[in-house]
């Protein structure tokens, strides 16, 4: 009882200790540099119109911002809007902060979908959170790796494009996650004991300790294999199939877009 309980909370603590730090930085920061480029290429940002930021941010590649359109088209034409307003200004740094407190509102208000949401979609979001970590892995030091657990990416060695186009479909996959939950008919679902209990064997046979749920829960910045150890959840998790496997993903997505 108690194994699957530690793990549960090891989880959600780890995720929402990530999404905190990390999932605002990518709205954020993405938005910011793909309007950076608008604002700073026209000769007189007062005369921008919604329809050229939205050119504009499509011809970048935003995968959050083409999500968004996608699955909540009307919210889309609100944030364009609100971001060509700030873009008028010329102001660089309220374009980002614009863009960044207009997406982290939409995934806050669309969060209680996920409980929604099918497998295939909330498993495509996880394995993104997966993906990036994976790549801080190989890209960084331990210490360092362990450090942008805590800290975000603030704590990288290095922010370069390759970071942001991960940052970028973590965000992504998490829309395209409310807009399977909200178009879908899936009824909705926590983590219940016996699913909990389910990833902890996962976690266990995938070489998982007590000592790797303790520092996960912890983010502790002593364990050098924090960031292995995290991965290793994240991996037991994806494993998981049927209804409790998508109980577990989509209750780890919500402690992560709630945030």
């Amino acid at each position: 009882m108690s194994r699957w309980k530690g793990l549960g909370v090891a989880a959600v603590a780890a995720l929402s200790f990530v999404a905190v730090k990390v999932l605002p930085w990518a709205f954020g920061f993405a938005g910011g540099k793909y309007l950076y480029q608008t604002v700073a290429g026209s000769p007189d940002p007062q005369t921008l119109t919604a329809a050229q930021v939205s050119e504009q941010i499509e011809s970048q590649g935003s995968q959050i911002f083409k999500a968004i359109k996608q699955e909540f088209p009307e919210d889309y034409d609100v944030v364009v809007e609100k971001i060509t307003a700030v873009a008028r200004l010329g102001n660089v740094d309220q374009v980002r902060n614009t863009s960044r407190m207009a997406v982290a509102d939409l995934r806050q208000r669309y969060a209680s979908l996920l409980s929604s949401a099918p497998d295939s979609k909330a498993a495509e979001a996880l394995r993104a959170q997966l993906d990036m970590l994976n790549h801080v892995m190989a890209r960084e030091t331990a210490t360092i790796c362990n450090n942008y657990l805590r800290e975000g990416p603030g704590a990288l060695s290095t922010q370069d494009q390759d970071f942001l186009i991960d940052m970028d479909k973590v965000g992504a996959t998490l829309f395209r996650a409310f807009g399977a939950a909200k178009n879908g008919s899936l009824p909705a679902a926590v983590a219940s004991d016996g699913d909990w209990s389910l990833l902890a064997d996962a976690f266990t046979n995938a070489g998982g300790t007590p000592a790797e749920i303790t520092a996960i829960a912890n983010v502790s910045r002593e364990f050098e294999g924090l960031c292995p150890a995290v991965a290793k959840l994240y991996a037991a998790a994806l494993s998981l199939q049927g209804e409790p496997g998508r109980h577990i993903k989509t209750t780890l997505l919500y402690e992560i877009a709630r945030n």
